[in-house]
C-alpha cells in the first residue's frame, strides 16, 4: 500500500473512533476532533495525544480523551 493511501486508511478511521460518542453523532460534541492533529494513539474508549510542538520535552504536555458517558472527555495524561 502506498503512503498516502495508508494516511488517508488511518484518518478515516480516526474518525470512525471519534464518532463512537453518542454526544458526536447527535451533534452536541464537534462532529470533528479539535486535537486530531496530536492524536498519537486509539484504544478501548481512549484517545491518547502527544505534546504541542514545542513543548515535547514536557511530558504533561500530552492529554488523552476518554469516552464518559457518551461524551469525549479531556484528561491529564497518566
Amino acid at each position: 500500500m502506498i503512503a498516502g493511501a495508508e494516511q488517508l486508511e488511518r484518518r478515516i478511521a480516526e474518525h470512525a473512533h471519534w464518532r463512537q460518542a453518542e454526544a458526536v453523532r447527535e451533534g452536541r460534541q464537534s462532529a470533528r476532533d479539535p486535537d486530531a492533529a496530536r492524536l498519537i494513539a486509539l484504544g478501548d474508549g481512549i484517545r491518547i495525544y502527544g505534546p504541542e510542538p514545542g513543548t515535547e520535552l514536557n511530558p504533561a504536555a500530552g492529554f488523552e480523551k476518554r469516552l464518559v458517558d457518551g461524551w469525549w472527555r479531556v484528561l491529564p495524561a497518566a
